[in-house]
């Protein structure tokens, strides 16, 4: 096949028509512009439909995503979901790319995202410390009984040495508890009222 001089002009033309036909790429857009490492943000880019072009879009951390844009198909804007795992500032670019035998849109556009350290799990709270056995709460010359002891319910019961005396005022029991006391008086405490330990 001979090509002429017109011919070579024809298919310079053509090119140049085609390129021409790009479409062109005017703005980066990142929704949210901060954000934490594992959090996505949206990439859009956009600009004019001309006709078909690749797309380049770099994420500033190394990955790249490469696209045809196409007039009437893939229009822009055009829209990309990121994650950083590290944090950072990230600067993005969006330019043309050759996609196969597609020649690159034209134009260049970037956009900036500040990438945080996602918080650290809260510390687990601390125990809380065990409530102390009710020995203080027996009166002079009575000795706890450490087997009526009840961590759960705060019951316990107090038994009284040789010579004690029943004191006149009752016991400040824990929550849900109440007061009792034998006859004689030779044990007192606190213990579940008998209609709740029924229930």
């Amino acid at each position: 096949m001979n090509f002429t001089k017109n011919t070579a002009l024809g298919l310079a033309g053509l090119c140049m028509a085609g390129l021409a036909l790009a479409g062109d790429i005017s703005g980066v857009k990142i929704e949210p512009a901060s954000t934490q490492v594992g959090a996505a943000v949206k990439v859009i880019i956009s600009g004019t439909d001309e006709g078909i072009c690749g797309l380049r879009v770099e994420y500033g951390n190394g990955d790249v995503d490469v696209t045809k844009m196409s007039k009437g198909k893939d229009d822009f804007p055009r829209s990309f979901s990121k994650t950083y795992n590290k944090p950072g500032t990230y600067t993005v670019i969006a330019k043309g790319g050759r996609d196969g035998s597609t020649f690159g849109c034209n134009g260049e556009a970037k956009a900036q995202v500040v990438v945080a350290e996602a918080p650290k799990p809260a510390a687990a709270a601390a125990p809380v410390a065990a409530a102390p056995m009710a020995a203080a709460a027996c009166p002079e010359g009575f000795l706890l009984n450490s087997k009526s002891v009840n961590k759960k319910t705060g019951a316990y019961t107090c038994n009284a040495k040789k010579g004690a005396i029943k004191p006149e005022k009752a016991l400040a029991c824990p929550a849900g508890t109440e007061y009792f006391a034998t006859p004689k008086g030779s044990s007192l405490g606190c213990r579940v009222p008998r209609a709740a330990a029924r229930k």
